[in-house]
């Protein structure tokens, strides 16, 4: 049901208008990884005239008054980057940027830019973390600045590789070798990697990662890091680097795949899949024999114990959990379904919101679900009833 409800008139728009991003996938809500969250809109006209505005999810309070962005049938594309927000527009063979702090909204520039939106152009945009970068294929990755501009450079592939809110790692062109970087300032880190491996991929966790090695063909093994790359724990697992969830860690082997505290424990040995930790819960994703379905068997990590398998999916799509209910928003935009939830104990589905419009959807703000409306004019949070 709904909890705090604004529409188009309270953020400031005007009449007419609708909260959307054209036809870009990624959709009109700029996510931060907290409460707060930009929301790009149009208001009608011989050509739409684009807005960008914000909201706090905590309470539904507006962060500031819409800023004028540019007038054309083609949506900007905004990024997070450090304190401010970014929106490029193209047009031809030109590119122009809004720069507006998160704060206040205050527009700080508005000019030209060299960051393009085209996968396929020189310096394109990229969301990495907090912080917005450009790339360029097989030369590497620039920061953007206050005015929009490139700034530091890291050389290597041009891709941005595993990361977190503040650090990135790029390959450098060679198979087994990977750069890591801050996303803020571009310095190069240099982590406490063991000489004569090759790099096979990091997976970040809250406080660090896991970094795969291979140390020969068919040997793979796998360590711990902080996020300054300093190891954690002195000690190898063999093995290759499956997914991470909460505060576990899963690693493959030859005939396990095992589940590990971050301090290097082993609470658990499985067949493999997916994971995802709710509460004191591990869901493990298995599949039919028979029918090829995926279903997800709960395992209580105080006892060990494992329940009966669920049919429903804890990866693509999952929101969150209150421990209770787990809430999914299907990510194929021609999904009939906005969102739906399911009962942990039960395997039982207990509410879903049909899709009924083109600009409907439902996410995550941080701890509050977030609906908007299917024609782009409202939005509200969902609460238990």
């Amino acid at each position: 049901m709904p909890g705090w409800k604004t529409d188009i008139a309270t953020l400031g728009l005007p009449p007419g208008s609708s909260i959307t991003a054209g036809n870009d996938p990624s959709g009109p809500i700029i996510r931060t990884g907290s409460s707060r969250a930009y929301l790009i809109a149009s208001s009608p006209g011989p050509t739409p005239q684009w807005w960008l505005t914000g909201v706090d999810a905590a309470d539904g309070r507006r962060l500031f008054a819409p800023v004028a962005l540019n007038m054309t049938t083609r949506a900007p594309s905004c990024f997070i980057n450090g304190a401010s927000v970014v929106c490029i527009a193209e047009d031809d063979d030109r590119a122009t940027a809004w720069v507006i702090d998160r704060q206040t909204g205050q527009l700080t520039y508005t000019g030209p830019t060299d960051v393009r939106l085209t996968s396929w152009e020189k310096r394109s945009a990229r969301q990495a973390g907090d912080y917005l970068v450009a790339v360029t294929e097989k030369q590497g990755i620039y920061g953007v600045g206050p005015q929009a501009e490139t700034t530091w450079f890291v050389p290597g592939a041009g891709v941005v590789g595993s990361h977190n809110d503040d650090t990135a790692f790029q390959g450098t062109g060679r198979e087994d070798s990977a750069t890591m970087f801050s996303l803020k300032s571009g310095e190069v880190i240099q982590p406490q990697f063991p000489d004569g491996v090759g790099s096979r991929g990091a997976t970040f966790f809250e406080g660090g990662f896991a970094e795969q090695f291979t140390e020969k063909p068919g040997h793979d093994f796998v360590q711990f890091f902080d996020t300054a790359g300093k190891l954690t724990i002195n000690k190898r697992f063999d093995g290759k680097l499956g997914g991470t969830t909460g505060n576990l860690i899963g690693i493959a082997d030859s005939d396990s795949y095992g589940i590990y505290t971050l301090q290097g424990a082993k609470l658990l040995d499985l067949a493999g899949g997916r994971i995802q930790l709710i509460g004191t819960t591990l869901w493990v994703s298995e599949k039919d024999k028979v029918t090829q379905s995926t279903a997800f068997r709960p395992y209580d990590m105080r006892t060990g114990d494992k329940g009966e398998p669920c049919e429903f999916d804890l990866s693509t799509g999952y929101l969150g959990s209150d421990g209770t209910v787990a809430v999914r928003a299907p990510v194929n935009p021609k999904s009939d379904l906005l969102a739906d939830a399911w009962d942990l104990s039960t395997c039982e589905r207990v509410w879903s919101i049909p899709r009924n419009g083109p600009l409907g959807r439902v996410t995550r703000l941080g701890d509050t679900l977030v609906r908007l409306s299917d024609d782009g004019t409202e939005l509200y949070s969902l609460v238990a009833p």
